[in-house]
């Protein structure tokens, strides 16, 4: 299993038009890959511009998944639920749909999966474990990646702003050491997209918090020594 992610592969993003996952598609152009979003609205994803090749679908359409996935080498997801109930509800996005991705990328012989959840997926107590709460779905989907087979990473961001990034540099931190601070979305990008050409991301569940005492590219060293799950 190839272990990192050469400039060039072909990577898909699902959640590409939502406000994260537009901000991880411009940097993996940026970084030279190429790039298939995932669009359930395809009048929504030409605005990710004429270098993104889209294809319609979703997580909800295993056909469309199957489709998605022809000759790609590594999924990005950046899918999340916007409510407790219903077709775009916490169990049916983030751990539904995030496990019918899985699988299709399974199925596909895709290499490669990066999926963004939340730093206090898995954790603990009210209101954390509350099954009307996103968390224990998106913990749910954490671990039906790590059984998978695939090369992965988790990464659990705190909260998310909207923020310029690089203002600040960012903590780096096992998923033990729940951390519950903000980071910019942009910055999640980065990291997000850096972490497809760095090995020792593969096998790491990695909370990112913005945090004003680290320099602000000591994360690059940080992610690349965690320790693995």
């Amino acid at each position: 299993m190839t272990a990192t992610v050469a400039t060039g592969d072909l990577v898909l993003v699902a959640g590409a038009t939502g406000l994260t996952g537009r901000l991880v598609v411009a940097e993996l152009l940026a970084a030279g890959h190429r790039v298939r979003a995932l669009a359930r609205d395809p009048a929504k994803g030409a605005a990710l511009g004429t270098a993104v090749e889209l294809v319609a679908g979703n997580v909800a359409d295993p056909a469309s998944l199957a489709r998605a996935m022809a000759g790609v080498g590594t999924v990005v997801s950046a899918i999340g639920g916007r409510a407790p109930f219903g077709r775009n509800g916490f169990r049916a996005v983030d751990w539904e749909g995030n496990r019918a991705l899985v699988d299709a990328a399974v199925a596909a012989g895709v290499r490669r999966c990066v999926l963004i959840t939340a730093a206090s997926a898995g954790r603990s107590g009210f209101p954390y474990s509350f099954r009307l709460a996103p968390y224990p779905w998106k913990a749910r989907a954490e671990a039906h990646l790590r059984a998978s087979g695939l090369a992965w990473t988790v990464l659990g961001p705190g909260g998310l702003n909207d923020d310029p990034p690089g203002q600040q540099g960012i903590r780096a931190v096992p998923r033990g050491d729940y951390q519950t601070a903000w980071i910019p979305r942009a910055d999640l990008a980065r990291v997000t997209v850096a972490c497809l050409a760095e090995p020792g991301t593969i096998g790491r569940t990695i909370t990112l918090v913005s945090d004003p005492a680290a320099a602000v590219d000591a994360w690059r060293t940080a992610i690349a020594g965690l320790p693995a799950d």
